[in-house]
């Protein structure tokens, strides 16, 4: 009797303390007013249902895995306890090693699990916001521009590759989430002066300048494939974001924008000027389709 139910105190208590922590941290979470900047819906790109199965299945078979993982020990502790001397056991150094030695394991995996938590949701909302460039990017195409997505770099990849009449554009795509609802409308516009962008309530640099290696990196590649300077330009996409260009932006050879509406449609320009020949643009597809990994 005290051996099973030393088995389920074993089993139980930390699986209590373990909800409970969860809990507590998913209500922690829920206090933050920020949200993501995103309210449109995603249409299914190819194979989305099955993606979604995959993500299905793919849980299940993580829990069927633990499962299986600690059903033995499980099964020994239990047969074990039954053979426990209980009139003797008492508490002592070893035994508060093995509790302090518990204690930091679990709290090891509860910081293990918050950390990975963030991380998810942060590559969640990132993919969001990658998808929904791409599905307003895609629209260009029937304006003559080509579209391709995750180009692969030199240990990076370009989030998405605009062929346009008059120049390439390298887009990088970035998601900030949005601080609570305002009585002004600050909380949903993001000034760029030509250097940086200042959000409601933080100012960063990095989007620039990534924009603007990863555009050289491009421009430097094809120059490369095809023998010849094309006009490469860095972009940086901020779905679901109001833009507040400053004038000396308009200096900046970096482009920021919201790619939903017409907010991408600067990169099929085709008034009077200067194109690109049609077959360098080609060239220029050739070149980024084959930095693609071969399939074969």
């Amino acid at each position: 009797m005290i051996g099973n139910l030393a088995l389920l105190v074993s089993l139980l208590v930390p699986m209590g303390i373990a909800f409970a922590c969860i809990l507590a941290y998913r209500w922690w979470v829920k206090r933050d007013k920020r949200r993501s900047p995103l309210t449109g819906k995603l249409h299914h790109a190819a194979g989305e249902q099955l993606r979604s199965r995959i993500g299905d299945s793919e849980e299940e078979m993580f829990g069927s895995i633990l499962m299986m993982f600690f059903i033995g020990p499980l099964a020994l502790l239990a047969w074990a306890l039954r053979f426990v001397p209980w009139s003797t056991v008492h508490f002592g150094i070893g035994e508060g090693i093995l509790l302090v030695a518990a204690v930091g394991v679990f709290a090891w995996a509860m910081r293990s699990f918050i950390r990975h938590s963030k991380q998810r949701r942060k590559a969640q909302e990132g993919l969001a916001a990658e998808r929904m460039t791409a599905q307003e990017l895609n629209r260009l195409v029937g304006s003559g521009c080509q579209v391709l997505h995750d180009v692969p770099g030199d240990g990076f990849n370009l989030d998405h590759v605009v062929i346009g009449p008059r120049a390439v554009f390298m887009v990088e795509t970035k998601s900030f989430r949005k601080p609570p609802k305002s009585d002004d409308d600050k909380h949903y516009k993001v000034q760029y002066d030509g250097r940086g962008l200042q959000f409601p309530d933080f100012a960063t640099v990095e989007p620039i300048e990534q924009a603007r290696r990863q555009a050289q990196w491009l421009s430097k590649h094809l120059r490369g494939a095809i023998g010849q300077d094309v006009p490469v330009v860095p972009a940086v996409a901020l779905p679901g974001w109001w833009i507040d260009l400053v004038k000396s932006s308009q200096s900046s050879d970096v482009r920021v924008f919201t790619p939903m509406g017409r907010g991408a449609n600067f990169m099929s320009d085709t008034s009077p000027g200067p194109l690109l020949d049609t077959k360098v643009r080609s060239l220029i597809a050739h070149a980024l389709v084959m930095r693609y990994p071969d399939a074969a």
